[in-house]
């Protein structure tokens, strides 16, 4: 479950102010000014509502502050002390003074966070019906907002918590809804939740299904990944040839020219190809660089700025692309071969898995996969 900061409640404050003196300004202007109001009075009005605006949200700000200190308080007894009775008391005191913030008002961005953590401190406590409850408030009231996923959510949860076969569906539903939208973090695990339910409600071949998902949409953006980072790494290798053609001329060797025209070939061609195209740049590239040093040593002392920015650039290409060339050769073998979670440990050298799926969630997935055909297996047998 995500924590509130002070932080993030104090970057919500006043963000629909200057938007709601603009709607009254245009709605009122003509009538008062043609009821003989003078301008003096209309800027009277304008203050006076932003003055209050002001002075209420930074009263449900601050009321959220404190709320937020309570809720962490909560947090850090869960995490020593576990499910006690002092624990969830804390989780109450937490709710209340967000219940207080909610009762004070404000713009809407404050006011569906508290509701939103309102709703976590009844769920953290246990109070399951209690949490789906204020979760569907939030959706009733702010069905389009920014919390109204994380909402979702919430309801998905505590219908899983609560265990029995309706609620399971119920869950297993609302986590379906929330898959469907946008690529998030609460999308992505949403899958994940869906197959729990399958699971818990006996239904291995859906929760298989759903686990595979995940599976294979990870295993899709790593190969995306791959072709990313060759893409780069690519543009280096071209910096590289081109800085010493630049300073040495482009020569006569056939052998070099028809393996760049390979890799350029591959470069040209389909998007996932970046991989092939840049192993075919490296093969140019070592074709050439006996030669490349060769003309460098007796080159003409003119050309030595030229030479320098060539081997820099050469030496950039170098650290790039020689373990990522390894790893991800490694990588392709093993995946080749079906070892998909040894080839996983070298993509992991070379790649960033900065998407979604996340790797917790592949392993995640992967383990319940390799549970649910244990034992299916065994049930066989």
């Amino acid at each position: 479950m995500a924590r509130l900061t002070k932080k993030q409640v104090k970057e919500d404050k006043l963000v629909t102010t200057v938007e709601k003196i603009s709607i009254f300004m245009t709605a009122q202007w003509k009538k008062l000014v043609g009821a003989g109001v003078g301008i003096v009075v209309i800027i009277a009005i304008i203050i006076g509502i932003y003055s209050y605006t002001v002075s209420k949200n930074d009263k449900t700000v601050s009321i959220i502050g404190e709320a937020a200190t309570l809720y962490e308080n909560a947090e850090s007894a869960m995490s020593k002390d576990g499910n006690k009775p002092s624990t969830l008391s804390k989780y109450e005191t937490a709710k209340a003074k967000f219940q207080e913030a909610i009762q004070h008002g404000g713009n809407k961005n404050i006011v569906s966070k508290a509701l939103i953590y309102s709703a976590l401190c009844s769920y953290q406590a246990g109070k399951y019906t209690e949490a789906i409850a204020d979760y569907e408030k939030i959706l009733k009231k702010y069905s389009k907002g920014e919390n109204a996923i994380s909402a979702r959510d919430g309801i998905a949860k505590s219908y899983e918590q609560i265990g029995d076969e309706a609620s399971l569906r119920k869950a297993a539903q609302y986590y379906d809804e929330i898959s469907k939208n946008p690529e998030s973090y609460l999308t992505s695990a949403a899958f994940l939740g869906k197959g729990r339910c399958y699971e818990k409600l006996g239904d291995q071949e859906q929760a298989l299904a759903t686990y595979k998902m995940v599976v294979e949409k990870f295993k899709q953006k790593v190969a995306s990944a791959t072709q990313l980072k060759s893409k780069s790494v690519v543009e280096l290798a071209k910096t590289a040839i081109s800085k010493y053609q630049s300073a040495l001329g482009n020569g006569s060797d056939a052998n070099f020219k028809t393996l760049l025209e390979k890799a350029e070939s591959l470069e040209k061609g389909k998007q996932d190809q970046w991989f092939e195209a840049l192993l075919a740049y490296d093969k140019a590239i070592l074709a050439r660089e006996e030669y490349w040093q060769s003309e460098a040593s007796t080159a003409d002392p003119k050309e030595s700025k030229k030479i320098k920015e060539a081997e820099k650039a050469l030496l950039e290409y170098r650290n790039q692309s020689a373990e990522l060339i390894k790893s991800i050769s490694i990588g392709h073998r093993f995946e080749g071969s079906g070892d998909w979670n040894t080839a996983l440990t070298y993509y992991d050298r070379s790649l960033d898995f900065d998407f979604l799926p996340t790797k917790d969630m592949y392993e995640n997935a992967q383990d319940r996969i390799d549970s649910i055909s244990l034992s299916k297996k065994v049930v066989k047998g």
